[in-house]
């Protein structure tokens, strides 16, 4: 019996739904609504302000009061992931808060947890036809405070998310290297680095790179521009593999800010690794987030690769609270509301991604697995409120029609070719030409 999954990119919800925003979600409903497994990004914290926020956060200090969170459950979402940039904006209270609450409500969650060992578990979910589809989530873009951790026979484990490290690489010229080093040598900007090399406390530089500052160079242009961190990504695909082998289907959210050179549309070498490695390791799908706008799909393996599917939700502009922090960095008083913070950091509503229709773009896939074999991929383009005029309205979802979803469909059409994956539009919806040609391109053995 066949299998049918969607997935949506980043919630970023914060507020609630407005009773006219109902007639304009039916259609996204009605496609949604069938899939055995839904699957967001709950980018958020689940709390009532009741920690103290942390001194970092994920750029905005992120969390929804518990009450509300009825609102984005009401789309019939089966799984949240918790991997997120966000997840300790409000410390470990906050993110022990948001953990608690999906438990006490019933709803599956994987990506963070009171351990490294809680944290890597995917969520299992049963489906009515008795097959079981195991959902992770992997944050590649946490600040290292973030990270969960094991726990000794001396200490206890630390609470944090599932994380995904790497190290970046930047290629220049033998001239510029050689700039570098003499800036380097005017400046001392090496000297405490050269100082805990030379005691032990930090591994020297393998041959060839040359770190200035926090910053790796080399002249070698065979040298990957990112790459997993390897215990990293060995540690998530042995974690796929055991669950492929307990399960029927397993998929893969990760969020991941970063990009490659000059161009945010553009996947990182690094993620491109993991995705395919996953994918490797037994993984049906990987549904990508985090970069808030639209990355093209790949087919590899026969199995699709969601770079990232943008925002489902966005509702950064109405964020209850923020604190002291955030208002210092933009000289607001301290005892300001959330709006006159916002308002100091957009310059006024003239900067920032709810000025960029692109942050608004998005598709929601619908993927039906028979066994291994994946049998469709439609898509719906979907548009979330822009500039709408209603506050209330802004960043919420619908099904983009006419000449919007043909924007969307050119859009994500070019974005996927440079990847190899070939797109039609039918209908109104999205399609992966030649599913079945795609699929037996590669066969699966993990």
């Amino acid at each position: 019996m066949a299998i049918t999954v969607t997935a949506t990119g980043d919630s970023l919800f914060t507020a609630d739904f407005p009773e006219e925003y109902e007639k304009k979600r039916a259609s996204l409903d009605a496609f949604m609504g069938d899939c055995d497994v839904k699957i967001t990004n709950l980018e958020t914290n689940l709390s009532d302000f009741g920690s103290f926020p942390n001194q970092y956060s994920g750029g905005t200090w992120i969390n929804t009061r518990k009450e509300l969170l009825g609102h984005l459950a009401s789309f019939g979402f089966n799984f949240y992931g918790t991997a997120n940039n966000h997840c300790m904006d409000y410390s470990y209270a906050g993110l022990l808060s948001t953990i608690d609450f999906l438990d006490e409500k019933g709803y599956a969650h994987a990506g963070t947890g009171r351990s490294l060992d809680d944290a890597e578990k995917p969520a299992v979910i049963r489906l009515k036809n008795g097959k079981t589809a195991a959902i992770f989530a992997v944050d590649a873009s946490m600040e290292l405070p973030s990270m969960a951790g094991k726990a000794s026979k001396m200490f206890q484990a630390r609470a944090g998310v599932n994380y995904l490290r790497h190290k970046t690489v930047y290629t220049v010229s033998e001239r510029d290297m050689a700039d570098l080093k003499r800036i380097a040598e005017a400046t001392a900007i090496n000297f405490l680095r050269d100082g805990e090399i030379a005691t032990g406390y930090i591994i020297p530089d393998p041959e060839g790179l040359f770190v200035f500052g926090n910053t790796t160079f080399t002249t070698d242009r065979s040298v990957p521009a990112s790459e997993c961190n390897e215990k990293d990504l060995r540690r998530l695909t042995d974690n796929i593999r055991k669950a492929k082998a307990e399960n029927d289907l397993v998929l893969i959210l990760v969020h991941c800010h970063d990009e490659e050179g000059t161009s945010s549309v553009t996947p990182p070498a690094y993620l491109k690794e993991f995705c395919r490695a996953a994918i490797d390791a037994g993984a049906g799908a990987v549904f990508g987030g985090g970069c808030h706008e639209l990355r093209g799909m790949e087919m590899y393996r026969g199995k699709p690769i969601f770079y990232s599917l943008g925002d489902f939700i966005y509702q950064g502009m109405r964020v209850e609270h923020l604190p002291p922090d955030f208002m210092g960095k933009y000289g607001v008083d301290v005892n300001a509301t959330a709006k006159e913070g916002l308002a100091a950091r957009s310059q006024g509503g003239k900067i920032g991604l709810q000025t960029n229709e692109k942050n608004f773009l998005t598709v929601i896939p619908k993927i039906t697995f028979d066994g291994d074999e994946i049998i469709d991929i439609t898509l719906m383009p979907v548009k979330l409120g822009f500039q709408t005029g209603d506050e209330k309205l802004e960043g919420l979802p619908y099904f983009a029609m006419g000449e919007e979803g043909e924007k969307i469909f050119g859009k994500y059409r070019k974005l996927s070719a440079d990847l190899g994956t070939e797109l039609v539009f039918e209908n109104g919806y999205i399609k992966v030409s030649k599913i079945k040609e795609v699929y037996h391109s590669g066969s699966y053995s993990p």
